[in-house]
């Protein structure tokens, strides 16, 4: 399907707000510190990170995935942060299960996966996570997969108020035909009451 976009899908895209967590928690774990701010903080707290994501904390894996991805810790290194996305995913952080569907869908750190991020994507859209909604509506309403199930993640996520879902969603229902859409709408409705 043509004319949605997947750079749209709401917030998911805009780095700065993954760059705004780092840098929040990074100032966190400074000012819990009692020595002034040095040089090698940066360093102490990306290993304070490491040794948190190893010992299951999924904050930490995901803010260490994060500085692979983007290179905020040097070098990137987009398959180590797969891993430690997906170590996150697993244990229900959205935030991760979204960078990792991204790093799936373009094939960074390793190949392209659609199937994997769609699968990433969905317990984070049924948690509520309405960037996942975004993306995964959006995946679904591009590739082969189901337009109802579409409809019913950019509505959700459009309702949530993201601008992106409800232009991709506009698009959608313009290329529906009316049972279609009323097919999509009664199943929306059917979700929403065992939900």
């Amino acid at each position: 399907m043509t004319g949605l976009d997947r750079d749209t899908c709401g917030r998911c895209r805009r780095g700065p707000i993954g760059a705004a967590l780092l840098g929040a928690a990074l100032a966190g774990v400074m000012l819990l510190s009692s020595q002034p701010l040095r040089a090698e903080s940066y360093g102490d707290a990306m290993a304070w990170y490491g040794e948190a994501a190893r010992a299951g904390d999924a904050d930490a894996q995901y803010l260490l995935a994060y500085a692979l991805e983007t290179g905020a810790r040097g070098d990137s290194d987009p398959a180590a942060a797969r891993t430690w996305y997906r170590a996150a995913a697993d244990q229900g952080h959205a935030r991760a299960a979204l960078r990792l569907a991204l790093m799936l869908l373009e094939g960074r750190g390793g190949p392209v996966d659609p199937l994997a991020a769609q699968a990433v994507l969905e317990p984070a859209a049924q948690a509520g996570d309405s960037d996942a909604q975004s993306l995964l509506g959006w995946y679904l309403a591009t590739s082969a997969g189901d337009r109802i199930v579409a409809y019913r993640w950019l509505k959700l996520a459009a309702d949530a108020g993201d601008g992106a879902a409800a232009a991709n969603l506009a698009m959608l229902m313009n290329t529906m035909p009316d049972d279609r859409l009323a097919a999509a709408e009664a199943a929306l409705q059917e979700w929403r009451a065992s939900h």
